[in-house]
């Protein structure tokens, strides 16, 4: 928070000692840029993963932490004897409508990474990347 107050600052004093408003614009444009740049990024690495992932059937276990020190619960799947993690966050609002231990379900196997992709995380790998270079696209075209 305090990082946007500063920059806030130093865009209205550059605004006002140069006499362009626009500065403050075209500089927002840029951060926003570059943060659409670095999640179609991050997106981008997602979806090579799951390209190179195995398809694999498996069954819902348990939502958990993946260390003592994550404040992040995860999804784990039981795949050939495997206990594996899902690479995504679980969606702790629609917990009990999305994972269901009594079917069997399709993945994606990353066992380089030892992480699964369930079809949440495919949906998320997808849409984040399209709306990344969606944004990206957006920000330059303006």
């Amino acid at each position: 928070m305090e990082i946007i107050m500063i920059l806030v600052i130093l865009g209205v004093l550059f605004s006002v000692l140069t006499g362009h408003p626009g500065y403050i614009l075209i500089g927002v444009s840029a951060i926003l840029f570059i943060l659409s740049a670095a999640l179609t990024i991050i997106f981008i690495i997602c979806n090579v993963l799951l390209v190179m992932s195995k398809p694999a059937k498996g069954r819902f276990t348990r939502i958990d932490t993946q260390g003592d020190n994550d404040k992040y619960k995860v999804a784990y799947y039981l795949v050939n004897g495997e206990e594996y993690p899902c690479l995504f966050p679980e969606e702790g609002i629609f917990r009990k409508r999305f994972y269901n231990t009594e079917k069997e379900c399709h993945l994606l196997v990353n066992r380089r990474l030892r992480k699964v992709f369930d079809r949440y995380a495919i949906i998320t790998c997808v849409l984040g990347l399209a709306c990344g270079i969606g944004l990206a696209l957006a920000i330059l075209s303006f």
